[in-house]
């Protein structure tokens, strides 16, 4: 029975030590990728809750509390008389009138496929509230 060279066993030795290396960083650069995919899913949840809790915080705010605050600011509050109403001849109207005896241009016609696939926001009248 022939054994094989000790050249060709310490080359077979530092192959497999080099290939469980490998395994080795690449199971650590996974293990790491789920540490830190874990990481930001907390982070983010975290973030989710303190912007809840903020806006939660605001809603309880009460005047009283913002006053002091607004004052600091400079900023005046809105008194009843600041309100303003405006009368329905200002606002625009829901429909262009027709006008009998005139013939609709192309343009006017453009303008009516226009409203009819993209709405626009119309203001509404204060006696339609």
């Amino acid at each position: 029975m022939r054994v094989a060279r000790p050249e060709l066993w310490l080359a077979a030795a530092a192959l497999v030590g080099a290939l469980l290396a490998e395994v080795w960083a690449g199971s650590r650069v996974a293990q790491l990728s789920l540490d830190l995919g874990q990481k930001r899913t907390a982070l983010e949840g975290a973030r989710t809750r303190l912007q809840y809790v903020r806006a939660d915080l605001e809603r309880r705010l009460t005047r009283a509390e913002t006053v002091p605050l607004a004052a600091r600011l400079g900023l005046a509050p809105a008194d009843a008389h600041q309100v303003v109403t405006v009368p329905s001849q200002y606002l625009a109207a829901d429909a262009t009138p027709y006008r009998a005896g005139r013939t609709v241009s192309v343009v006017a016609l453009a303008e009516r496929a226009s409203r009819a696939l993209v709405p626009e926001a119309t203001a509404q009248s204060a006696a339609g509230n």
